[in-house]
């Protein structure tokens, strides 16, 4: 593993650059769907900009809420210092808490601007897990949401690990199984964004399709921050709900197509 990547000599954490190479890549493709769109790019930086704001403040928020045990008796054992309080906001995130954020600002950012929230939606819906991918690149570089043991030669020792990763036993490597089950994922949806007629359809695909892929990769992971609840992760009960929201909105968009067609 390389945690730590040095350019020019000054150390760089893999996973913010990888973060950043994606979050760069996704508004150059968001900007180009919009102009496919004829949106204004100038309110389509303005608006991805101010969604991944929103996306990085709620991932940390529903990583502290997830990790509210481990919090409690880092205080209990360590006590209410500021070191304390910088360990654990340098912890890590959770996906989900970032897409929640990022449409909640998306949202509040269009209403103010009087703009269609659908469209922005769908412009940006398949720069995310083009984002997500190049996210969980660093993930895999930087030792965290790691999977279960595996035998070699797919299970991987993260040696180098910068998290409470087992260093000496192979893992079977999750973070790059969601990552190009996302790359397939952007392909796709950007593939019905050209295609489709009804481009907004592109939002429900992507909730549900996304909600079943975490599904699937959840069954890898074996990392504790997840969070137990009745058997299921904090982010498969997520997906569970995601994957309903998507279902129900593209019942509802087929209904509303089917009342405004014409009748002969």
């Amino acid at each position: 593993m390389y945690p730590i990547l040095s350019v020019f000599g000054i150390p760089f954490g893999t996973y913010g650059i990888c973060c950043v190479l994606g979050g760069i890549f996704a508004i150059l493709l968001a900007l180009h769907n919009a102009k496919q769109s004829q949106l204004d790019r100038f309110s389509m930086l303005e608006a991805c900009v101010a969604a991944l704001f929103g996306g990085l403040l709620g991932a940390k928020l529903l990583y502290l809420l997830v990790s509210c045990s481990d919090i409690y008796h880092m205080f209990q054992d360590y006590g209410i210092t500021w070191d304390t309080i910088s360990s654990i906001l340098e912890g890590g995130f959770v996906f989900y808490g970032g897409l929640l954020g990022g449409m909640a600002t998306l949202a509040i950012y269009t209403y103010r601007q009087q703009q269609s929230l659908q469209c922005y939606l769908t412009c940006i819906a398949p720069a995310v897990p083009f984002a997500h991918a190049f996210g969980r690149i660093g993930c895999f570089f930087a030792g965290c949401c790691y999977g279960i043991p595996f035998d070699p030669p797919i299970g991987m020792c993260l040696k180098n690990a910068i998290s409470n990763a087992p260093k000496e036993i192979p893992l079977f490597p999750v973070q790059l199984l969601e990552s190009i089950l996302n790359l397939i994922l952007a392909l796709i949806l950007q593939i019905c964004f050209r295609k489709l007629q009804k481009k907004e359809r592109v939002i429900p695909f992507y909730l549900s399709a996304y909600a079943v892929i975490r599904m699937v990769t959840e069954q890898f992971r074996y990392d504790a921050e997840r969070g137990i609840w009745l058997g299921l992760s904090t982010s498969e009960w997520i997906s569970i709900g995601i994957f309903l929201c998507g279902i129900v909105t593209l019942f509802l968009q087929n209904n509303k197509i089917s009342r405004t067609k014409p009748t002969t």
